[in-house]
C-alpha cells in the first residue's frame, strides 16, 4: 500500500506510489526563437548556444495508464509544463528524432533519492534530476548530465 506524502509539505494526502516508475529523459536543442518573441527568450537561446549541441535541453515522458498515455515533464525558462500526450505517436516521434540526430533518450528508473540534495538553479536538468530522483550537481549542464545517467 502506497503512503500518503506528510501533512507537513502536503495540504493534501498524495500518494508517492508508484515512485519506482520509467521515465524517458530527452536530450535535445529548442527550437530558434521565431518572430515576436520577446527578448529575454531570444538572449537565452543565444546563451544555451554556449552549451554543447544536441544537449541544450532536458525533459522526460513516462508511460501512463493503461490507455496509451504519456506523462509530460518539460522544465522551461518561464513555466513548468507538465501535461499528458496520446501515446499513439510518442514512440515513433521519439524513434524519428533519435535517427535525425535531434534528440537523445536514456530510460531511468525513478527512485527516491538516499538524503536531501542541494538543487541548485531551477534549470532543467535540475527539475528532472529532482524528478527521477537522480545525482547531479546544483549547475550541471545537459551534456554531464547525460554522461552521468549513461554512466548509472
Amino acid at each position: 500500500m502506497a503512503e500518503p506524502v506528510s501533512r507537513r509539505y502536503s495540504l493534501f494526502p498524495v500518494q508517492t506510489e508508484p515512485l519506482h516508475r520509467p521515465w524517458l529523459v530527452i536530450f535535445l536543442d529548442p527550437a530558434p526563437p521565431g518572430p515576436g518573441t520577446t527578448i529575454r527568450n531570444r538572449i537565452l537561446y543565444r546563451l544555451l548556444t554556449l552549451l554543447r549541441p544536441g544537449f541544450r535541453h532536458v525533459m522526460a515522458v513516462s508511460p501512463e495508464g493503461p490507455e496509451d498515455q504519456w506523462l509530460v515533464v518539460n522544465p522551461g525558462s518561464d513555466i513548468l509544463a507538465i501535461g499528458y500526450l496520446d501515446g499513439g505517436g510518442v514512440i515513433a516521434e521519439l524513434q524519428s528524432a533519435v535517427a535525425a540526430g535531434r534528440a537523445r533518450v536514456v530510460v531511468v528508473m525513478a527512485s527516491r533519492p538516499d538524503g536531501w540534495r542541494f538543487r541548485g538553479l531551477f534549470t532543467c536538468v535540475a527539475a528532472i534530476a529532482h524528478l527521477t530522483g537522480t545525482r547531479a550537481g546544483p549547475f550541471t549542464t545537459p551534456w554531464r548530465f547525460h554522461r552521468r545517467l549513461k554512466r548509472g
